[in-house]
């Protein structure tokens, strides 16, 4: 009996001690390997943003696949289970079997990324052991339309290039979770004391990218690199007047849909993160710089050196490609002469050149917002050697992205003023409002209006007689600038690998549309006029007869109406009375004239107001014979015709028309009412009527 009650005693008392270590000493511990066996967390994947164009058609969106996982630990017919799988999945018996025979693991995942129709093979399907969790997955809708700029994401939806990883935290959201509770049976339920934490989408992101534009550019970007077999090409789209990246086209590209395809070559975004030395395009620079400086003037001759300068005895000679004994500015950057750049270069000196140079954009980066975008390179003046001056004039000694070139020029068709390139256009919450917007921003003036205009005017004259006749378009004043430049192979320059170029904008009077071509080691037409100048021309021609932004809408020749009594007065200057009358009364109008003569000469309501029918138009008639005033001929007033209709009856006042663009007359010289001799020159500027792109 003692034995027992001894065997009994220690038994509690160890009992006891069980007891104190479970519930006091390790009662923590405890406490949370029982949580973890009975409780299981669960991360919710928020939805990525959309990524739309500039007309909200949308780029980059998501769709919802599956991944499949199963715990053998808890799976009672493994085999049973294995035939199931393997019948869905359409894969092996035996492997899936291995995958669920090991007891020890508690988690293995089976199959990823399945789509839908796989999927729905497990709708009606439950196994205690098995599960199926969906996943979101990015999806491009136009495949590989602007790959590099859009970018791609990772398995697990994260931004890895270009806009996908530049705004992967507005595009991301926030992850959300759920707790739940895990029974004796292994049935799960929410677990009341942790309410589940909803995620927060992410952000939508609109871009500033036409995708028409982008599509056009694409397709004749591919369509040069394999015309004229070159290594790559690279193609962006400016609105010059904002710096809204309108398109940004790279050859080959990278369709992110199929990323099995994937090479650095293909995804990366050559217009912000290759550099090249630009060649010709670079004159812009010395001849901008000299004209604004006032050193010389448009008609100023200089020496050309009949086409090789020898500038030291110690370095090779500058040389032409075509002999001139002597050029104008505007020649020389027609004609594009090596010669005639390198001296306005150093008639403007190393400090001044290196000045311009960067007020142009060039060895600074333009912040765009893409990820790889570098500054280029370009030494400072007390780095230089008696070369550099000279070499950089005409785009060699230094090195610059494709995105600096496009914005120096689009500073130039914007009369003068520097833009910071933007493509982020909006940002949206879920309710698409937008949250931020990124407005237009000047950088600098770089240099004045004036200087602007004359450069435009030589940028013309580039593609109406000098090296980019292949860029001209019938009906559109196109001006720009080609460059051809060899590249370095081997730590030398050779003639036999070229960076080919064209970079011009429409229309010249008030240009809205840029665009810049490059081909890299094209082996068929190496020159920019003879390669990336058509390459340009077909681009701005799709781009012109895909919208009606572009075209010149006709003026109706009877009334076009404002509400239900209003209509537009039309312009009967110039036209004999009787046409004027007839044009009045079918508009609704009643014409009443003074004066002598045959033809009018003024109206009042003036063209183009709105008026009410049966309305009272005075109308001044003048005669086409000369009005001489001892012998003199005083100049009509014609500003606002047609510039056809200004011409005939500036010739019928026995004067000569001299007319400048098209469209509408905006000015005239001599001014109305001037006395000028019988025969004498009057020039009229026309303003396209036609409707200049309205992007938005």
């Amino acid at each position: 009996m003692y034995l027992l009650m001894v065997l009994f005693m220690a038994g509690f008392f160890a009992i006891v001690v069980k007891l104190f270590v479970i519930q006091v000493r390790d009662a923590e511990k405890l406490r949370e390997i029982a949580r973890i066996q009975y409780e299981s967390g669960e991360v919710i994947r928020p939805m990525r943003g959309l990524i739309l164009d500039r007309n909200l058609s949308i780029l980059a969106s998501n769709t919802t696949e599956y991944t499949l996982s199963a715990d053998p630990s808890v799976l009672e017919k493994p085999d049973t289970v294995a035939r199931f799988l393997a019948g869905a999945l359409g894969t092996s018996y035996r492997s899936i079997l291995r995958q669920i025979s090991d007891t020890t693991d508690q988690y293995v995942i089976l199959a990823k990324r399945l789509p839908e129709r796989v999927a729905a093979h497990f709708k009606d399907w439950s196994c205690y052991g098995v599960r199926l969790r969906p996943v979101p997955r990015r999806k491009y809708n136009f495949n590989a339309l602007a790959g590099p700029v859009i970018g791609y994401t990772n398995i697990d939806n994260c931004g890895q290039s270009g806009i996908e990883l530049e705004m992967d935290e507005e595009l991301s959201g926030k992850e959300g979770f759920i707790v739940y509770q895990r029974n004796a049976r292994g049935l799960r339920r929410p677990e009341v004391d942790y309410p589940k934490v909803e995620p927060v989408n992410g952000r939508s992101v609109v871009l500033t990218i036409n995708h028409v534009y982008q599509s056009i550019a694409e397709e004749e970007l591919s369509r040069g690199v394999d015309l004229h077999e070159a290594e790559s090409g690279r193609c962006i789209i400016l609105d010059p007047t904002t710096g809204e990246v309108l398109a940004m086209a790279n050859a080959p590209s990278i369709d992110p849909n199929k990323l099995s395809e994937y090479s650095p070559e293909k995804a990366r975004n050559r217009s912000v993160t290759d550099l090249y030395e630009p060649g010709s395009t670079f004159k812009i620079v010395a001849m901008s710089g000299a004209l604004n400086e006032g050193l010389h003037g448009p008609e100023d001759r200089i020496n050309a050196e009949n086409g090789s300068w020898k500038y030291h005895p110690k370095v090779p000679p500058i040389r032409d490609d075509h002999p001139y004994a002597s050029l104008t500015l505007r020649g020389a950057f027609e004609h594009s002469s090596n010669i005639v750049s390198a001296k306005l270069a150093n008639e403007l000196g190393d400090e001044r050149f290196y000045k311009y140079a960067r007020n142009f954009g060039f060895g600074v980066k333009t912040g765009i917002e893409l990820p790889g975008e570098l500054n280029g390179d370009m030494k400072k003046p007390l780095d230089w050697d008696g070369t550099t001056l000279n070499s950089m004039a005409f785009g060699y000694g230094l090195v610059v992205t494709p995105l600096q070139i496009a914005c120096a020029y689009a500073a130039i068709a914007n009369d003068g003023v520097l833009m910071r390139p933007f493509i982020r256009r909006w940002l949206l919450d879920q309710d698409r409002n937008i949250v931020d917007e990124t407005t237009p921003q000047v950088v600098r003036r770089v240099v004045s209006s004036e200087t602007s205009l004359i450069m435009r005017e030589f940028m013309q004259g580039v593609v109406d007689s000098g090296t980019a006749k292949l860029a001209r378009i019938e009906g559109v004043n196109i001006g720009g600038k080609t460059g051809t430049s060899q590249r370095l192979v081997n730590g030398s320059y050779s003639n036999k690998s070229h960076v080919a170029s064209f970079v011009g904008f429409f229309p010249v009077e008030k240009p809205r549309i840029l665009i810049l071509v490059i081909l890299d080691a094209p082996k068929r037409g190496y020159y920019g006029g003879s390669s990336a100048a058509p390459i340009f021309r077909r681009i701005a021609m799709r781009i012109i007869n895909s919208s009606s932004d572009f075209a010149k809408k006709p003026e109706p020749l009877y009334a076009s109406f404002k509400g239900n009594d209003h209509v537009r007065v039309p312009n009967v200057r110039g036209m004999g009375i009787d046409a004027a009358r007839s044009v009045l009364k079918a508009h609704g109008f009643h014409m009443e004239h003074s004066g002598s003569g045959s033809v009018v000469g003024a109206q009042h309501p003036d063209e183009n107001t709105f008026a009410s029918r049966r309305t009272k138009i005075d109308v001044t008639l003048v005669s086409l014979d000369a009005d001489t005033t001892n012998g003199m001929i005083r100049v009509p007033d014609v500003v606002g015709m047609s510039l056809r209709q200004a011409m005939n009856f500036i010739k019928g006042m026995k004067l000569e028309p001299s007319p400048v663009g098209s469209g509408v007359v905006r000015a005239q010289y001599p001014a109305a009412g001037s006395l000028v001799p019988r025969g004498s020159r009057c020039t009229l500027d026309g303003e396209s009527r036609s409707v200049t792109a309205n992007l938005y």
